[in-house]
């Protein structure tokens, strides 16, 4: 974790709910409101009856912990996600930003480059519906050289994502014939699963990142996928947040949000190429 996101070593208040939720907030800036309440001790149940701890000494145990601080975050991040979520956005991705990626490779006289991030990956869904756009271009032009950075906060999430394997239940909504493309199976009908293809895998590297801590990558990105992430920040983050994600754009790069959130919300005014995509300066 970075420095921002080292919290001082505090005695615990009489609210140890509270204060790990505090503490939450100050680790990945998740706003955890008294109506999380509920949902928060929910999620922490069974870690407190692994430990065999009580609210209050595992409170004192998170804030000085640094394991179990990432152990918090894996609890407390949400990792909903799905194989072409909000799908207008992959449209524009392969009518609209590959196209241009090209043409300006063309007018340059370069072989064409492409460099995309995801920055909220989950189990990895998101990813690799980007790589299998990618790829679908890649049959056609082979000298593309193209690459996806997906990062996300949660462990878990990230093991799941780099192993690339998803149920028959997680696919089901695919098209079969980009299910076929992007996925082998794997096992008998009725326990079969569904692997990434290597050749849309080899277009993904994950890391581990806190989008409120320091970031080792320098850019320009064409696009930045940042979807259905900030709607769990406060806007002071949340300004805080796009205006870094701005700085790592190429000019008229796309930063994808997820429909749900607004950059007029916290006064971020930019042109728009459709809903929830709007254009770096």
């Amino acid at each position: 974790m970075s420095s921002r996101s080292r919290p001082s070593i505090a005695p615990v208040s009489g609210d140890p709910l509270g204060d790990i939720m505090r503490l939450v907030h100050e680790l990945v800036g998740i706003e955890l409101v008294d109506a999380k309440r509920p949902m928060v001790v929910a999620r922490l149940g069974k870690r407190l009856r692994q430990l065999g701890l009580e609210l209050a000494a595992y409170a004192r145990l998170v804030r000085k912990d640094r394991q179990e601080q990432v152990a918090l975050i894996d609890l407390m991040t949400t990792n909903h996600t799905a194989w072409w979520r909000e799908s207008a956005h992959f449209t524009d991705l392969q009518k609209r930003l590959l196209p241009e990626v090209l043409s300006m490779a063309a007018a340059r006289g370069q072989p064409p480059k492409l460099r995309i991030w995801c920055a909220a990956a989950a189990t990895g869904e998101e990813p690799y519906s980007i790589a299998l756009c990618i790829h679908k271009v890649m049959g056609q032009l082979p000298v593309l050289d193209a690459a996806v950075l997906a990062t996300d906060i949660s462990t878990q999430a990230l093991a799941k994502a780099r192993a690339g394997i998803y149920s028959e239940e997680r696919v089901a909504d695919l098209d079969p014939s980009d299910r076929t493309l992007a996925l082998r199976s794997e096992g008998s009908a009725a326990q079969r699963r569904w692997v990434v293809r290597d050749e849309v895998r080899r277009l993904v590297q994950f890391a581990r990142l806190n989008l409120i801590g320091e970031w080792s990558m320098r850019g320009p990105f064409d696009a930045i996928f940042c979807r259905n992430v900030m709607i769990y920040f406060d806007q002071a983050t949340q300004a805080r947040l796009v205006d870094r994600l701005l700085k790592l754009l190429r000019p008229g790069g796309s930063l994808y949000v997820g429909h749900a959130e607004s950059l007029a919300n916290i006064g971020i005014r930019l042109r728009q190429a459709g809903p929830s995509i709007h254009l770096a300066p």
